[in-house]
């Protein structure tokens, strides 16, 4: 024989194979690869019920992390922000007041001006300025009855009559911070008096 050509082996059946190097494999060798197959696909499962529990904890302390830095921030910001309310209001009320009184326009922007300035601030806390239109009915929560007036028409009654002060709601959550006060038409005035 020549080194040309591949030897040849007989085959379990009689026919001559031609011998590649590799020999036929039994079924306990077939047994033995699919026992190690079944292993690594335990195995693969394990890791990503581990990497599932894994992720699901590092989630659950983002959450609490998030949480803490909230209330943290609110702790912080929620006096400040008050006051910073209560300062936005004091301009707002003295503007007009101004107005009313017939005092130098320029004073009257002026005051404006703080206002506007103050409610910049209040924005970059997250916080923003809600108002209503006359008319508009009483809604639980984003309102508060600062007094009352008498409705001269049945259907006017519980809905605005005057804004008092505008509200405040967070603009992420739209949570509100400080309800509006207004004044709302009731049937009988003195009745509540």
């Amino acid at each position: 024989m020549s080194g040309d050509a591949p030897a040849e082996r007989p085959a379990e059946n009689g026919i001559a194979e031609p011998d590649n190097g590799t020999k036929p494999i039994g079924s306990a060798e077939f047994a033995n690869i699919s026992d190690r197959l079944n292993d690594l696909v335990a195995q693969g499962a394990e890791y990503h019920r581990r990497s599932d529990h894994r992720e699901a904890i590092i989630d659950r302390l983002h959450e609490e992390n998030q949480k803490l830095r909230d209330e943290v921030r609110a702790s912080v910001f929620d006096p400040i922000t008050a006051d910073l309310m209560r300062l936005y209001d004091s301009f707002r009320r003295d503007a007009k007041r101004l107005t009313e009184s017939g005092a130098d326009p320029r004073l009257v922007k002026l005051m404006e001006s703080y206002a506007d300035d103050v409610e910049l601030i209040l924005d970059r806390c997250g916080l923003e300025p809600f108002s209503a239109a006359i008319g508009e009915p009483f809604q639980r929560g984003a309102h508060v009855v600062a007094g009352t007036l008498e409705a001269s028409d049945p259907a006017q009654c519980d809905r605005i009559a005057e804004v008092i002060v505008v509200g405040f709601r967070d603009r992420a959550t739209g949570q509100i911070k400080r309800p509006l006060r207004a004044k709302f038409y009731r049937p009988d005035v003195s009745a509540d008096n």
